[in-house]
């Protein structure tokens, strides 16, 4: 089990309970999408179902694959309408064009060989199916008054990660899916504002999903000093505000 699959694993139990970030992270990359019903829809790196779940109710055939086995327990289990499966994303097991709709939601650049995973989703797309990537890094679209501090602090605290810590990589979207041969690339943003009722609840948050890697790859006391200035930060605030954005990418298979 690679590192990245380890900490899904690890983190199964409590993903998206905190806070509903991702799932309202998925119900507006499936807006973006909008699958209809009856369509055959792949959710890549599924998790917990943020987007399995939006998808199943506008009527599309799900199917939900994901790296980490006690995901995969828990998504069966709240959607057992779905079919579920333990996948990894470099070898997917389906035939040639056996999906109208491919969505990767925060997870192609996590695994090991994006091209790769891009050139699978491309051989399991049918002839002018879409494909949506989402990634870190959309642009803001709402001005808070207490803008969320977690942001740069990580970037501060960034300097002090081991070589190779934390986890995924910046990627250059557009050109991923234009060398695996898909049209039509376009990006977009989507922006998630979640209002948490107290600092603990972030930090409790923080350590629900993949930043939790960047957390247990900090030394032990910048580790200490990290959780410290979150809690302060968050803690001078009047609102305390979760606010993350992503680009989604969407691309088409030639017909």
């Amino acid at each position: 089990m690679t590192t990245n699959v380890q900490v899904f694993d690890e983190v199964a139990g409590v993903y998206d309970d905190v806070l509903p970030f991702f799932a309202e992270l998925g119900r507006q990359i499936v807006e973006v999408v909008k699958p209809c019903p009856g369509m055959r829809l792949l959710d890549l790196g599924a998790g917990r179902g943020a987007v399995t779940g939006p998808a199943l109710a506008r009527g599309a055939q799900v199917t939900a694959i994901d790296a980490a086995p006690r995901m995969i327990t828990r998504l069966a289990a709240d959607h057992p309408e779905a079919n579920v499966q333990l996948m990894d994303a470099h070898q997917l097991v389906f035939a040639d064009a056996s999906f109208d709709v491919v969505v990767a939601a925060f997870v192609v650049h996590l695994v090991d060989s994006p091209a790769l995973a891009v050139a699978e989703v491309f051989r399991v797309l049918s002839p002018g199916g879409l494909v949506a990537i989402a990634i870190p890094g959309g642009e803001l679209q709402t001005e808070l008054a207490e803008p969320d501090p977690v942001p740069g602090l990580c970037g501060e605290f960034a300097q002090y990660l081991p070589p190779g810590g934390s986890m995924g990589i910046e990627l250059d979207v557009a050109d991923l899916l234009t060398r695996a041969g898909f049209i039509d690339v376009t990006r977009s943003s989507v922006e998630v504002c979640l209002e948490v009722p107290d600092a603990q609840t972030y930090w409790d948050w923080t350590l629900t999903h993949g930043m939790r890697a960047f957390v247990d790859d900090l030394p032990a006391d910048r580790r200490a000093e990290f959780r410290d200035h979150m809690l302060t930060q968050l803690s001078s605030q009047k609102v305390i505000t979760l606010q993350r954005t992503a680009a989604v990418w969407t691309a088409k298979s030639p017909l």
